[in-house]
C-alpha cells in the first residue's frame, strides 16, 4: 500500500491494489474489510460435504498438524514416507475449508470446489510415479477469473457466476501436466477490483466478502482470496493475477509470498482480462521455493535458478524505504548478514501524469478486452453494456457498492491504436526510470517495504517477489518486495530465497473453528 499523494482539498489518500491496480481511495475506506457477507454457501459446502462423507474425519484431523505451514517439498516427503497420501492431503484441505472458510471465522476465500478432486487424488495414490514433478498431487486453488473446463469462471460477478467456459486456460493445462490437482477457485475483488472505487478489497457479488485471517483489516488487492486461502492452509499453493499490485498487495497484507513474473513469462490466455497491456498471472504461496516451483509449473518448463542461503552474497541492493522502524532496520540487517551491500536513499520517481495515463489506459482496455473475451468465448453476457444492464436488475446484490468503473469504461471511446500508443509510451517511460536507477547505481535489485513505491514496476513489467518481513504491534503483517531487472526472474528468486532463509519471518495465522471475528 502506498501513502502520500495529496489530491483535492488536502485529502490524505492511499493508493491501493484495487482494480488489479493501484487506486486513489480515502484512507478510512481501506483499513477494514467490508461487512461479513457470504452468498450461496451451498455451492462450496455441497461438494465439500459430499466428498468428506467418504473419509474418516478423525483420521484427517489427527494428521492435519503435519500439513499446517508445510511447503511442497515437505508435503511430498510425508507422502514418500507413507505418513500421508494424496487422498488424505485433499481431505485435510477440504475439511479446513469447511471448518474455517465456510464456518468458524467464515473467511469466505473459496468460490468453487472441484467435485471430483478426491477421486483424482485417489487415482494418483493408486498409480505411484517414480519421476514425479514437484507439484504432482498438490492441490491448487485458482483465482476465479482463470478459465477452466468444468468449473464456473466469473471474475466475481453475479452476471457470470454459473458460466462454465468449457476449456482450460494454458496455465491450468500446464498445472495439470505437472500432476497438480485443481482443488477449486478463490474469491476475488469483483472484475479485478475494477467494479467501483467504493467497493472493499476482497468483495464480490458472487461470493461476498473475503476476510484477512490475521486481523480485522483489508485482505487487499483483487487476488485477496488466493492469499487468504494459501496462508490459511486451504491448498498447497494458489494462483492469482495482477494488473498493478494485486498479487503483491494481498501477499503483503496476509503474510504470504507473492511473485509477479516478468510480463510475458506466464501465459494469460483464457484469463478474464482487465488490461491486455498489463495483466499477468502468478503464484501466491507460503514460501519462496513454492513460488519458484509453481512458476515452473505455470510455464511448463524448469526455471534455472540456484536457491541457497548464498543468493545475496556480493549483491548490491538499493533501498527504496526509510529505515525508521524496527522492521525496516531488521530488513537491512538481514540483507547485510546475508552478504549483500545495501545502498540507501534510492527513489523511484513517479508523478500524477503517470497515474492519469494509467487510469485512461485501464478505462479503455477493460471495455475493449472484456468485450472481445466475452464474444470469443460465447459468454452469457455479450458485452460490458449487457453486464451493466444485468447489474441494475438487482442492485443490492449485483452492484452493492456501485459500478462506477464499469460505467466509465463503457462510455470510453478511445481508439485501440491511440491506447496502444499511450500504453507503449508509459511502459517505455516506466522501464527507463527503473533500469536507469538500477544501472546508474550498479544495483542487482531494489527492495521496498509494503510496496510503497512500486506503482511503476508492474507497468514496466519487471519481476517482483514479496516476502513476509514481520508484524506490526497490532498483528498486521508487513512485507518486503524485491524488484529486479526485466526478465531477471531467476536472480530475484535466488536473492529472495536467501533473504527468507536468513530472516524466517512468516508465522501462520491463528485460526479457530469457534472464532467468528
Amino acid at each position: 500500500m502506498r501513502k502520500g499523494i495529496i489530491i483535492g482539498s488536502a485529502m490524505t489518500v492511499l493508493i491501493l491494489a484495487v482494480g488489479g491496480a493501484y487506486w486513489l481511495l480515502n484512507k478510512s475506506d481501506t483499513t477494514k474489510t467490508g461487512k461479513n457477507m457470504m452468498y450461496e454457501q451451498k455451492r462450496v459446502l455441497d461438494p465439500v460435504n459430499k466428498q468428506l462423507k467418504t473419509l474418516d474425519i478423525s483420521k484427517l484431523e489427527a494428521k492435519e498438524k503435519l500439513v499446517i505451514g508445510a511447503d511442497v517439498n515437505q508435503i511430498q516427503r510425508l507422502i514418500a514416507t507413507n505418513k500421508l497420501n494424496y487422498e488424505e492431503l485433499v481431505g485435510i484441505y477440504l475439511n479446513r475449508i469447511k471448518k474455517y472458510d465456510q464456518n468458524g471465522p467464515k473467511l469466505n476465500a473459496i468460490t468453487e470446489i472441484n467435485p471430483n478432486v478426491l477421486d483424482e487424488a485417489r487415482k494418483l495414490d493408486q498409480h505411484a510415479s517414480a519421476n514425479k514433478a514437484s507439484l504432482h498431487g498438490m492441490p491448487v486453488l485458482l483465482k476465479d477469473n482463470i478459465g477452466t473446463e468444468k468449473m464456473p469462471t466469473s471474475a466475481g460477478a453475479v452476471a457470470l457466476k454459473d458460466w462454465v467456459i468449457g476449456k482450460d486456460a494454458t496455465i491450468v493445462k500446464n498445472l495439470k501436466a505437472s500432476g497438480a490437482l485443481i482443488l477449486g477457485k478463490t474469491n476475488m475483488s469483483e472484475w479485478a477490483n475494477y467494479m467501483d472505487p467504493r467497493m472493499p478489497s476482497g468483495y464480490s457479488g458472487k461470493t461476498g466478502q473475503d476476510k484477512n485471517p490475521y486481523l480485522d483489516a483489508t485482505p487487499s488487492g483483487s487476488s485477496a482470496g488466493s492469499a487468504t486461502a494459501v496462508t490459511s492452509d486451504f491448498a498447497a499453493v494458489t494462483i492469482g493475477t495482477e494488473t498493478n499490485g494485486s498479487i503483491i498487495s494481498p501477499a503483503i497484507a496476509q503474510s504470504a509470498v507473492g511473485f509477479k513474473p516478468s510480463r510475458g513469462m506466464v501465459s494469460g490466455e483464457l484469463v478474464i482480462p482487465l488490461s491486455r497491456h498489463f495483466d499477468t498471472p502468478g503464484p501466491i504461496t507460503r514460501t519462496v521455493k513454492d513460488a519458484y516451483l509453481t512458476t515452473s509449473a505455470l510455464i511448463n518448463q524448469p526455471i534455472k535458478a540456484e536457491l541457497s542461503k548464498e543468493g545475496l552474497k556480493g549483491k548490491r541492493i538499493g533501498i527504496l524505504f526509510d529505515a525508521d522502524s524496527a522492521i525496516s532496520k531488521n530488513i537491512i540487517s538481514d540483507l547485510e548478514v546475508a552478504g549483500a551491500t545495501v545502498v540507501k536513499g534510492m527513489k523511484l520517481e513517479e508523478n500524477q501524469q503517470d497515474f492519469t495515463t494509467f487510469d485512461d489506459i485501464l478505462k479503455a482496455d477493460f471495455k475493449t478486452d472484456l468485450n472481445q473475451f466475452l464474444e470469443k468465448n460465447q459468454a452469457p453476457m455479450k458485452d460490458l453494456a449487457a453486464v451493466i444492464a444485468f447489474n441494475k436488475l438487482d442492485e443490492a446484490r449485483n452492484m452493492k457498492y456501485g459500478q462506477g468503473n464499469l460505467e466509465e469504461s463503457e462510455k470510453n471511446e478511445a481508439t485501440v491504436a491511440s491506447i496502444d500508443q499511450r500504453a507503449d509510451d508509459l511502459i517505455k517511460k516506466a522501464s527507463k526510470r527503473i533500469e536507469s536507477l538500477l544501472t546508474s547505481n550498479k544495483l542487482d535489485a531494489l527492495v521496498d517495504l509494503n510496496a510503497d513505491s512500486l506503482f511503476l514496476v508492474p507497468i514496466a513489467g519487471n519481476p517482483e517477489l514479496t516476502i513476509p518481513a514481520g508484524y506490526e504491534k497490532d498483528g498486521q503483517p508487513v512485507g518486503m518486495t524485491f524488484v529486479g531487472p526485466n526478465k531477471a526472474d531467476e536472480s530475484i528468486f535466488e536473492m529472495g530465497y536467501a533473504y527468507e532463509q536468513i530472516s524466517k519471518n512468516r508465522k501462520s495465522p491463528v485460526i479457530s473453528a469457534d472464532n467468528s471475528k
